[in-house]
């Protein structure tokens, strides 16, 4: 791939590690059962800086117990950590280890040394969505479209994706594009 980006936008197939019986005997793992999942070095494998430009931002999909994980991989792929650009109110609280989660999160990244893509574009997104969950790991689309927003001239990327919106190149292994 030839094409480099400035906007990429990710929710990694993060691997949890959970298994559950399959009727079997045996244990599948939860999410290679609704997808295939990554180990934490793929995910440092793949080429993100041979994609990006000089000036360029990464929004990326962790859940509470990936935050520091998610960190360790953009600075890998050569960005630091901007802030939380986004955090997602599910409606529905799911057991956890210490409290029930009920969030998830989009970290931005910038590349290091690099700037926000110019021209910008909106400055009043709010951080905050509260919307029901629905299928098995689905993103309220109104994230994107925040994003948009925000970089409406700039050339984007959403890896991992499901669907193909328009106005994006995708990746993704339920989509035949990339």
């Amino acid at each position: 791939m030839n094409k480099t980006y400035d906007i990429i936008y990710m929710d990694p197939p993060w691997r949890y590690g959970k298994a559950l019986p399959n009727g079997s005997g045996k244990q599948v793992n939860l999410e290679e059962y609704y997808y295939p999942t990554m180990s934490i070095s793929e995910l440092k494998d793949m080429p993100i800086k041979d994609i990006t430009n000089k000036d360029s931002l990464i929004y990326m999909w962790v859940t509470s117990p990936f935050v520091r994980i998610g960190i360790d991989i953009a600075e890998h792929w050569g960005f630091e950590y901007s802030t939380i650009a986004f955090v997602w109110d599910k409606q529905v609280a799911l057991m956890g280890s210490y409290t029930m989660g009920a969030t998830e999160q989009v970290i931005v990244f910038k590349k290091k040394g690099g700037k926000i893509p110019q021209p910008r574009g909106a400055r009043n997104i709010r951080q905050f969505i509260s919307e029901k969950r629905r299928e098995h790991s689905r993103k309220p689309d109104d994230v994107r479209r925040r994003i948009e927003l925000m970089h409406p001239t700039q050339s984007k990327l959403e890896m991992f994706a499901r669907t193909s919106p328009e106005g994006w190149d995708v990746w993704g292994n339920e989509t035949d594009k990339f």
